[in-house]
């Protein structure tokens, strides 16, 4: 329950919540969720981009970028005009697939198992296949590498891309598929994963679709290729946001191509189509003056675009929503549209009374329309920054008009955002004037207030959402239908040893196998004989090896030959941040057994050597084939 204080300023601002219907073409909503389910159900396509900002749009005033697919998507939309994600991917990922805030999944990170959603949590193409929907994901998943965290483990029937936080090389390597089975390919990433999306989307059949296309574009590397490149260079931008540019530019000329031959198979007259992104800029750029970028908590590090377009003359279509919305009413919204049972455990709700709303009729204090805006208007919204471990700043949450921010333990922030949209005016610590019939005492006693009332709300809530247990989960062993593989940014570098980069990210390697080696937390409740292969480095002028230590059972010794990886060309465009691609050497071995009840798998040198380098263990069951 709110205090009596927030219900005092709420009542202050009710002029201001009675402007924040759609800003134009203000129509009744007469499709309810129910007739379109009694009709026939609805395909469903998400789209979503990784690592593009609010500005990163023509539409949103950025006159050095053209997107005339997103503009025209979402201006046909019902679209957010503040709509909220995560800091960063994987937790926006999962709270899109989920309806809860990241931390309550154990996706709090973007490695090291840390964004790896439980399995436990039921998922959008979960809870849709109740309703007879076919799904597929293409493109990142991000949100657990190993069975049972892997798309086929969480409800989707096909998926083609990849597991990790961001792909190598936007022109060779190999995806992933929903069994688990490595896939090359050459040529352009974005334009792969948008044909075999359509391909799925197009295919004949009875069942609707839901078809989630997880571009990785415009995450770095910066790779695109040279037409989009050219287009953009001659605008006087650097060349990294020429590449970022570019790359969107790709992007959206890939959204048109595939809308075009959604048209064409007449799929798109009975396809709800949703756009957004997944966190804010990956850089300093145009975000429409809001502080922040990605990894922060303010508002350019967390708002972003969303639409909805639903199929038809659907008078929601076209309509600029300004209540706050979040990733977490996507899965809430969802059911309700095809009239599944929404849990009552989300954190999201959904936005299909407000879509349906008869915004002609008008409303009066008090009757039901006019206390669904309120709640909307002044719902809580909250946002975490990520981290290895949960804690509670820096964060922040947005209610009505206001954005409360914990910079650390004891930094509290207060912005207006309607007139304050750039947070330089911290309101939290405004003084009381001395005089109480001082002109400035009301307004402000009214902001102290509404400061002491939002840090506590917020403080309440962050004791409740964290779920350690469900953090960083050891590698099942007995999940798995094919082979475990064993990354080594997936486990963890004990003593001298250490990652090429600083932070372990997606694609990393061990480097300089200490005494005690590295290791990975693992699970397995049966005793198995494993196939193993290592991919290593080793500049060395004689043999060495590794010894792979089960915490109980035998030990056993792999020689490695003097083996030189390789560093793969790349079409980079600038320097990147991430570890460069290589071809590896490999050793084998056969017959090592994993005792059930085993927790943990250590790999340590024969020799601690600075040239021994280790990408991956790779686990195959003996009698499979």
């Amino acid at each position: 329950m709110k205090s009596p204080m927030f219900t005092a300023w709420a009542l202050l601002l009710l002029s201001f919540l009675c402007t924040c219907g759609p800003a134009q073409n203000s129509q009744a909503v007469k499709q309810s969720g129910d007739q379109m389910v009694e009709a026939k159900l609805p395909n469903i396509l998400f789209i979503l981009t990784d690592d593009q900002g609010i500005g990163d749009l023509s539409l949103h005033g950025n006159d050095s970028i053209r997107t005339p697919n997103m503009d025209r998507l979402l201006t046909e939309s019902a679209r957010f005009s503040r709509f909220y994600v995560s800091p960063v991917c994987a937790p926006t990922r999962a709270s899109f697939l989920s309806g809860k805030y990241a931390p309550r999944t154990g996706a709090v990170y973007v490695t090291r198992r840390r964004e790896t959603m439980d399995d436990g949590i039921m998922t959008i193409p979960e809870y849709l296949r109740h309703a007879g929907y076919r799904t597929g994901l293409f493109g990142k998943w991000h949100n657990g590498s190993t069975s049972p965290y892997r798309p086929e483990d969480q409800g989707f029937d096909e998926f083609l891309g990849f597991t990790l936080g961001h792909f190598n090389d936007y022109f060779n390597g190999e995806l992933e598929n929903e069994r688990n089975e490595l896939v090359p390919f050459s040529g352009d990433l974005t334009q792969i994963l948008t044909d075999t999306a359509a391909a799925f989307m197009l295919e004949d059949s009875e069942d609707p679709f839901f078809a989630m296309l997880t571009y990785q574009a415009p995450h770095t590397p910066v790779q695109v290729a040279d037409k989009y490149w050219d287009a953009v260079k001659s605008r006087g931008l650097t060349d990294y946001n020429t590449g970022i540019y570019a790359m969107i530019e790709s992007v959206d000329d890939r959204i048109g191509q595939l809308l075009d031959r959604l048209e064409r198979g007449s799929k798109l007259d009975n396809t709800i189509v949703i756009f957004s992104t997944d966190n804010g800029p990956n850089g300093d750029r145009y975000r429409m003056g809001l502080k922040g970028t990605k990894g922060q908590v303010d508002e350019g590090g967390v708002r972003v675009p969303f639409g909805i377009r639903f199929p038809g003359e659907h008078p929601a279509n076209g309509n600029d929503f300004q209540y706050p919305a979040a990733h977490i009413d996507l899965v809430p919204t969802l059911l309700d549209i095809v009239d599944l049972p929404v849990p009552e455990n989300l954190d999201g709700r959904s936005l299909l009374p407000l879509l349906n709303l008869d915004w002609g009729a008008g409303t009066s204090p008090g009757d039901p329309a006019d206390s669904m805006l309120r709640s909307f208007f002044f719902r809580d919204i909250f946002v975490f920054k990520q981290g290895f471990h949960f804690k509670p700043y820096p964060g922040s949450m947005r209610s009505g008009p206001y954005l409360y921010v914990l910079r650390g333990e004891e930094e509290h922030e207060l912005y207006a955002l309607r007139r304050d949209t750039a947070q330089e005016n911290n309101l939290y610590d405004n003084q009381l004037p001395r005089d109480v019939n001082d002109p400035e005492w009301e307004a402000a006693d009214l902001m102290r207030s509404i400061s002491n009332d939002m840090r506590e709300r917020y403080a309440a809530f962050t004791a409740t959402v964290a779920r350690p247990d469900l953090v960083a989960p050891p590698i099942d062993l007995d999940a798995a239908n094919g082979p475990v593989r064993l990354l080594a940014h997936e486990g963890e570098p004990l003593g001298e040893t250490r990652f090429m980069g600083e932070y372990g990210w997606a694609n990393d390697w061990f480097v300089y196998l200490g005494l005690q080696g590295a290791g990975w937390p693992i699970v397995t409740r049966k005793t198995r004989t494993y196939d193993v292969t290592v991919r290593y480095h080793l500049d060395a002028d004689t043999d060495n090896g590794v010894v792979f230590l089960p915490n109980t059972g035998r030990k056993v010794k792999l020689t490695l030959k003097p083996a030189l990886s390789e560093e793969i060309p790349v079409a980079d465009r600038t320097k990147r941040k991430e570890v460069y691609p290589r071809r590896w050497a490999e050793a084998t071995l056969s017959g090592f057994e994993i005792k059930e009840g085993n927790t943990s798998l250590r790999i340590v040198p024969l020799k601690p050597h600075p040239g021994l380098w280790i990408k991956s263990v790779t686990l195959k069951r003996a009698n499979l084939k």
